[in-house]
């Protein structure tokens, strides 16, 4: 039976929770104004808390990249569950380099389907872990920034924090 473990960790723009199992990353929040409200994200029935010492590098990573600074470490992602067309997707948008913006347009040719600019558009909203897969690097194809779970503003704070210019 497969163990659910949960942990919250608070960064520069609030507090994150996140989900892991023995494989991997199950999920993300964005980060939210109270421990409270990241958790809420989070729970589920039959979830456990994570020792804070088994999860500090994954804690660490969320950290540095809410402020912007490289990820020091590989974090493994638990895959359950994901269609090949929204892990295509997915990792298309872990591609996108720090600093840099590619439009919705561009995620479904990466995934060779170029008419499917909507559907990534729907992968990206329903993005299981935000921070990690950085959706926040996906923009319309003017540039201009669209949609975002946490809102634009904090779109906008994850970008200027990579150093990004919108």
């Amino acid at each position: 039976m497969e163990i659910l473990r949960f942990q919250v960790c608070e960064t520069e723009l609030g507090w994150v929770a996140f989900t892991l199992t023995e494989v991997g990353l199950r999920s993300i929040t964005l980060p939210r104004p109270t421990r409270e409200s990241a958790l809420s994200e989070v729970m589920e029935s039959d979830a456990v808390p994570a020792a804070e010492a088994d999860v500090r590098p994954i804690a660490e990573s969320i950290q540095a990249i809410v402020s912007g600074r490289p990820v020091k470490r590989q974090i493994s992602i638990d895959w359950t569950g994901i269609t090949s067309f929204r892990r295509g997707v997915l990792e298309a948008c872990a591609s996108i380099p720090a600093g840099e913006t590619r439009s919705y347009a561009w995620l479904a040719q990466q995934v060779g389907k170029p008419a499917a600019a909507r559907a990534a558009g729907r992968v990206m909203a329903t993005n299981p872990w935000p921070l990690l897969i950085p959706c926040h690097r996906v923009v319309g194809s003017s540039g201009r920034l669209h949609g975002y779970g946490g809102g634009l503003d904090m779109k906008a704070k994850l970008l200027a924090a990579e150093g990004a210019t919108v």
